[in-house]
C-alpha cells in the first residue's frame, strides 16, 4: 500500500489551485471594474436631470454646461457655479418622432446627450 502522493499528483493538484485562484482574481478584477463603472454610470445620470429642461431642446447639436442651462435659477454660490460649468453635454434633440397611427396635439422628442457614459431620454412636447 501507498502511504504517499507522488510528484506527479502534487504538481497536477497545484497547477489545478492555481488556475483556480487566477479565475477567481480574474473575477474580482471585472467586478471591481463594473462596480466603478455603475457609480460613474449613477453619477452620470443624477447630472444628466439638468440637461432635461424646456431650454435644453433650443441646443441641439451644441456642447452646454449645466450652468448654462439652469442660469434662471439665479445662482449665488461660486462654487456651486464652478462645478455646473465643469459638468458639460453635447446634446442632440431628433425630430418629432411617430406615436401612432391618430394625429395627437403632442411632439415626442428623443434628447441624446453625449458624454463618457452617453444616455437617451424621451421628451413630450405639447
Amino acid at each position: 500500500m501507498r502511504k504517499a502522493f507522488t510528484l506527479m499528483e502534487i504538481m497536477v493538484s497545484v497547477v489545478l489551485i492555481a488556475i483556480v485562484v487566477l479565475g477567481i482574481i480574474k473575477l474580482q478584477k471585472e467586478n471591481i471594474f463594473m462596480a466603478k463603472y455603475i457609480a460613474g454610470r449613477v453619477q452620470s445620470e443624477l447630472s444628466n436631470t439638468l440637461f432635461l429642461g424646456k431650454t435644453a431642446m433650443r441646443y441641439n447639436k451644441d456642447e452646454k454646461d449645466a450652468y448654462t442651462l439652469v442660469s434662471h435659477l439665479r445662482i449665488r454660490n461660486d462654487k456651486s457655479k464652478e462645478i455646473l460649468k465643469k459638468i458639460t453635454r453635447k446634446i442632440y434633440v431628433t425630430d418629432p418622432l411617430p406615436i401612432g397611427e391618430l394625429p395627437l396635439p403632442i411632439e415626442l422628442r428623443a434628447v441624446m446627450l453625449k458624454s463618457e457614459y452617453s444616455a437617451r431620454f424621451y421628451r413630450l412636447k405639447r
